[in-house]
């Protein structure tokens, strides 16, 4: 080191050095708010492991290798073909999968099916490669995906509305190079499923699109979803079911990062680093938006174009924009401010003057997050002698399990019998399920976790017991079934990409769902917000009901609701949203094509109700609200 200190001494050195670290500074600046900047580092953990006796269903003991060289289609498809429809985990051991063709959810009779899960051990481990230049991949009018799951019932390209808990968690998808008619991933899914931890690149920037999102797709939860390169990085269309997607990147695309075209989307937490258009927002003028967009960068822009370009409706808030013409192209008029705080394609919907004409824009509490990769902090409940599918009572095998000093609690996939209510407390952080179930039963787990958060995700309760607060500490419940919330206590619950039953919420509970839907028939409502704080982000409905009733001096902020009463609204009393004394922000459509809603909104201030009727808003078989506001 005392060496090279004074090589460096001489002033003609150090100027010369000086000089080039300028240059290299100047040359990496550049170059990040080019459009071939430096990728972004890839969202969520780039690692996780899972105990060998979890029950997944390993593709190498179908042949697949791996490693890079040999063609490993034929091996994933068989293990695809043999367990679909059954809730399994096809798991992909650290490796890169060689594949020649696509990869489709059918089974030996060549039809799609549902119910299954891509499982991966992160984006840095587990990749899956298209071969270059491979066979029928070249012709962008004709394009073809890496891998494509299905819906039960569906047409001849697996679309329909029954893609029921379809996942891809933790992996790659690279499309290689030469493949200039392919498709990173060509996904579906309905009511529940996601696409989490997920990592989408071309090999030469060329592709189509990188996640394709048009076969009749949602309500499911995109997160954590990085796409670099192609024409477009996502494009998305369809009237329904409405998307959410958050933490999403955006790299390098040729002609739009975002594409929409009549779908409802939730965006939280997007970044895109582009000189083309970040989103366009479009489609028929019946199917007429609205998308959300909050709290997003969107930067690298071309003086030549808008960031967004919309010609439907779409709300915006606390987006910032860098290098573009303009942060919003909406019609004919511009948006040139590089913040936008809030902006509505549409008039805000407010029934009293006093009232506000913006959205809450509450603060949101981050999901807590944890993952524990040392896997003898990970306890298996049939180690402690509870038994899949016998129905005999698991109950004191899972307590034992949960009173094991263990961060994770796991559940391989199959039915267990819960008699008597087990207790969460201790260490354990993280219960995990892979898609199991529970034997009918009135309450499931009693949380009592006295000093941190605690996460439940991947069951399928299907009304089968409930879900009990008792304490004051974060409960987190995600990739589930209809759980029910209960319990009186304060404190917060979350929500991500779940079936639910009737949610109550009192005074100190919070719910910060993300991805919710809820069929659900009256006559109670759907969420009954009752002096707390409901937050969703993408909510979807069926059924003639009310979707949120919010009294008490509670909060409720929906930002992309999708209102579907495909039932039919049987009582023309019940308002979609009910606002008493309480402050309520919606960015929603409702849509239907038979009997709707006759009230959209019944809010009642200081003794005064007043309604906003269907009629009013206009006729046919959608109606927009980019934003209704009405505060207390």
């Amino acid at each position: 080191m005392n060496k090279f200190r004074h090589s460096f001494s001489n002033p003609v050195w150090a100027g010369l050095l000086l000089a080039l670290c300028t240059f290299v500074t100047i040359v990496v600046i550049s170059a990040c708010s080019s459009n071939h900047a430096a990728a972004l580092p890839p969202l969520g953990p780039q690692e996780v492991d899972f105990p060998a006796d979890a029950d997944f269903i390993n593709v190498r003991d179908y042949g697949a290798t791996g490693n890079g060289t040999d063609d490993d289609t034929e091996a994933i498809r068989s293990a695809i073909q043999e367990n679909l429809n059954q809730h399994k985990t096809l798991f992909f051991p650290s490796g890169t999968y060689l594949v020649s063709d696509s990869l489709e959810w059918k089974d030996e009779e060549d039809v799609f099916y549902a119910f299954s899960t891509f499982q991966g051990e992160g984006t840095a481990r587990t990749i899956i490669q298209l071969q270059d230049r491979a066979a029928g991949f070249a012709d962008p009018e004709n394009p073809k995906p890496i891998t494509r799951p299905g819906s039960i019932e569906s047409r001849e390209d697996g679309s329909g509305n029954r893609a029921h808990s379809n996942y891809i968690f933790d992996m790659t998808f690279d499309t290689g190079k030469g493949n200039s008619g392919a498709i990173g991933v060509d996904f579906t899914a309905n009511n529940t499923g996601a696409m989490e931890n997920v990592l989408i690149r071309s090999g030469d920037g060329q592709g189509t699109v990188g996640l394709n999102l048009t076969r009749d797709v949602g309500p499911c939860l995109i997160k954590n979803v990085t796409v670099q390169g192609f024409d477009i990085g996502i494009l998305s269309t369809s009237a329904l079911h409405g998307i959410t997607l958050e933490d999403i990147q955006l790299e390098n695309q040729n002609i739009v990062g975002l594409k929409n075209l009549d779908n409802v989307l939730a965006i939280r937490k997007l970044t895109s680093i582009n000189t083309v258009p970040a989103i366009i927002n479009g489609g028929e003028q019946r199917w007429r938006g609205p998308i959300v967009v909050v709290d997003s960068e969107l930067l690298g822009g071309s003086p030549r174009t808008a960031a967004i370009r919309n010609t439907s409706e779409i709300f915006v808030r606390n987006v910032r924009v860098d290098g573009y013409s303009a942060a919003i192209q909406n019609g004919e008029a511009q948006i040139a401010s590089p913040i936008v705080e809030e902006f509505t394609s549409s008039s805000p919907i407010s029934l009293f003057e006093a009232s506000s004409r913006k959205s809450l824009n509450l603060t949101v509490e981050e999901t807590p997050v944890f993952v524990d990769n040392d896997l003898s902090h990970w306890a298996n409940v049939e180690a402690y002698g509870a038994t899949r599918n016998d129905d005999v009572d698991d109950s004191q095998a899972i307590q034992e399990a949960i009173d094991a000093g263990k961060s994770t609690v796991y559940f391989p996939q199959g039915t267990y019998k819960i008699g008597t209510p087990v207790v969460v407390r201790g260490e354990v952080k993280r219960i995990i399920g892979f898609h199991s179930r529970f034997s009918p039963t009135d309450i499931l787990f009693q949380f009592q976790n006295e000093n941190h958060p605690v996460i439940l995700e991947r069951f399928n309760f299907f009304n089968e017991g409930s879900l009990e607060r008792q304490t004051s500490q974060p409960i987190v419940v995600r990739h589930a079934i209809k759980p029910a919330l209960k319990g009186s206590a304060p404190g917060s619950w979350f929500i991500e990409n779940a079936v639910a039953q009737p949610i109550v919420l009192t005074e100190g509970q919070n719910l910060y769902a993300h991805q919710l839907n809820c069929e659900l028939p009256p006559p109670e409502p759907m969420v009954s917000n009752e002096g707390g704080v409901f937050w969703v982000l993408g909510y979807k409905t069926e059924f003639g009901n009310t979707v949120a009733a919010t009294s008490n001096d509670g909060k409720t902020e929906i930002l992309g609701g999708l209102f579907y009463p495909s039932q039919g609204v049987k009582d023309p009393t019940i308002p979609l949203l009910i606002n008493q004394n309480s402050s309520v922000s919606a960015t929603y459509r409702e849509i239907a094509f038979g009997p709707t809603y006759t009230v959209h909104i019944e809010e009642t201030q200081q003794g005064e109700t007043k309604i906003l009727t269907r009629e009013s808003m206009g006729t046919g078989e959608m109606i927009p609200v980019t934003l209704y506001a009405g505060r207390r």
